[in-house]
């Protein structure tokens, strides 16, 4: 008998369909046709959630097309946030893909090959189309996706960090009383000296990367910044210089005994090699004044060997006629040219 009211026709139907999902999964079968069995860990079948995603599709596109937004209620939205992550999370327990749950997922990843490669290709697109129009992150909210990206980074650090691994790479430990390992510290090393040489050659502030007045190496801005927080870095420097000192330890590597020195033997020797001091005495270019024996006669000053055999061979002399002087640095390998 048909329900005149339309409150009570809905009600009936909804009882209705409570009743039949309930005896098709007592039996074992799809909720939605009721004649294949459900994938495992479902309730519908593969062939029903194919159509279902296929019209979810087809409806989103025309809605898309339409100009139609997709406008939700703020519970239901947290609600479904919270149904795909227990469902991810559940797929990822089983070992399966997070997005697809048919496939296993690659190491270290929550999705398999195929919708990993997917997204990285979405993603590459979405983000090459935001760069064209000059917005950042793939013209998502900028805030959201920084507060996001420092919530993942301090989490996978305490991994890490729990785990004894270098806190960039997570491959190798690091180095000791530090958080990086070796390769790491000197790739950033070099990448920082790369970027304050290209700062200072185009004249731009080697900390923020802005102009500079007359190319001075730091901006107003990073110059008072930098005043600011001057005293207390000196504060910090001398009390751990105070410190490794008192622990017979490197003040500038602070990992090896400098045995009572204020640097071990490896950094001294660098700041040394790195140092502007004249090291040894200067060496000048050597110079050759030829002078007859006989007649005391003065035949130039030369400042090679091959000049002096050219001139001799002009002059029509020999070595035996003439003595030559040889004014030279006292470092010049030519100081034992002639024993």
């Amino acid at each position: 008998m048909p329900h005149r009211d339309l409150d009570s026709r809905r009600a009936h139907d909804r009882e209705r369909h409570r009743r039949r999902t309930a005896a098709r999964q007592a039996a074992g079968l799809c909720v939605r046709c009721g004649r294949e069995q459900p994938v495992e860990g479902g309730r519908t079948c593969g062939t029903c959630r194919l159509n279902r995603r296929r019209a979810d599709r087809a409806r989103a596109e025309k809605r898309r097309a339409a100009g139609i937004k997709r406008v939700r209620d703020p519970a239901a939205r947290k609600a479904e946030y919270r149904r795909a992550g227990q469902r991810a999370g559940d797929r990822i327990a089983l070992g399966l893909c997070a997005k697809c749950g048919r496939f296993p997922h690659e190491p270290d990843r929550r999705l398999c090959a195929d919708c990993g490669e997917r997204q990285r290709r979405r993603d590459r697109e979405r983000y090459a189309r935001a760069r064209r129009q000059g917005r950042l992150y793939g013209g998502r909210n900028v805030e959201s996706k920084r507060r996001t990206a420092r919530r993942r980074t301090r989490k996978r650090q305490q991994s890490r960090r729990e785990s004894s691994l270098c806190l960039r790479c997570g491959k190798l430990p690091p180095v000791e009383a530090g958080s990086s390992c070796v390769p790491c510290l000197e790739n950033r090393r070099l990448a920082d000296r790369q970027t304050y040489s290209e700062r200072r050659a185009e004249g731009r502030c080697t900390r923020c990367g802005t102009a500079t007045f007359e190319g001075a190496p730091v901006c107003g801005p990073c110059t008072v910044l930098q005043a600011r927080y001057e005293e207390k870095k000196r504060e910090t420097a001398r009390r751990r210089y105070a410190e490794r000192c008192a622990a017979w330890i490197c003040t500038r590597c602070g990992s090896r005994p400098s045995f009572g020195a204020s640097r071990c033997e490896a950094c001294a020797k660098g700041a040394w090699e790195r140092s502007g001091q004249v090291k040894a005495p200067p060496v000048y270019p050597p110079s050759f004044t030829v002078v007859e024996r006989g007649s005391g006669i003065d035949h130039g000053t030369w400042d090679s060997w091959e000049d002096v055999i050219i001139a001799l061979s002009f002059a029509r002399l020999s070595l035996e006629d003439v003595d030559v002087l040889i004014d030279h640095a006292p470092m010049h390998p030519t100081c034992n040219m002639f024993g």
